[in-house]
């Protein structure tokens, strides 16, 4: 499931950011401030250089992925795509990646299809890591959402399930997961799987 998840998702963002003007390359991404589109994507094309390369050391730190961007500060956005599908091709050969991998590609589309105006994320690409993530990380959750119930935990949760898949990738604040409709104590520090932010993301 991992990795046509992740090549489905190069393809998407490549054709999503291929030949974008110097504006939009700078547009801040409000999921994530630090970076620009220009960053986002050079961080993409890092990652899958150094999976390609055998270069993981100190992967998945900030300091890793800080380095993917100073690398590429100065290359041409369509520039790092072409280097991105190319390390792609190597990657297509590895029989299992990580799948920390696809979801760092699907969470990264989502953020720049918000900084863009672009359409949402179809359900269909992210829904089936929000129910292969919930029973691993909420045991004690049911999720009922509109797009189906996930998990079997004592502790009811209804929430849009969209939000919840933004939540576990950081892009919720902690105020907004405490307001969704939960029926006893919310295990809002096991949602995410890095901090949360610290002011709200509408999207």
């Amino acid at each position: 499931m991992f990795e046509e998840i992740y090549r489905e998702a190069r393809q998407r963002v490549v054709g999503l950011t291929m030949g974008l003007g110097g504006d939009e390359l700078a547009r801040v991404v409000p999921a994530c401030p630090e970076w620009t589109v220009h960053r986002l994507i050079a961080h993409l094309s890092g990652v899958a250089s150094d999976l390609a390369t055998g270069r993981m050391e100190g992967a998945p730190s900030q300091e890793w992925t800080s380095r993917h961007v100073a690398e590429r500060e100065g290359v041409p956005a369509d520039d790092l795509l072409q280097q991105w599908n190319a390390s792609g091709e190597e990657i297509d050969k590895i029989d299992r990646i990580p799948y920390q991998l696809a979801f760092d590609a699907i969470t990264h589309e989502a953020d720049l299809r918000a900084a863009l105006g672009r359409e949402r994320l179809p359900d269909a690409v992210w829904y089936p890591t929000l129910v292969w993530i919930v029973p691993r990380r909420l045991p004690e959750v049911t999720a009922k959402t509109e797009l189906g119930t996930i998990g079997s935990g004592p502790v009811t949760l209804e929430v849009d399930a969209y939000e919840l898949w933004r939540a576990f990738f950081g892009r919720r604040s902690r105020r907004q997961m405490e307001s969704w409709s939960w029926s006893g104590p919310a295990p809002i520090d096991k949602i995410p799987f890095f901090p949360s932010r610290a002011t709200d993301l509408v999207e």
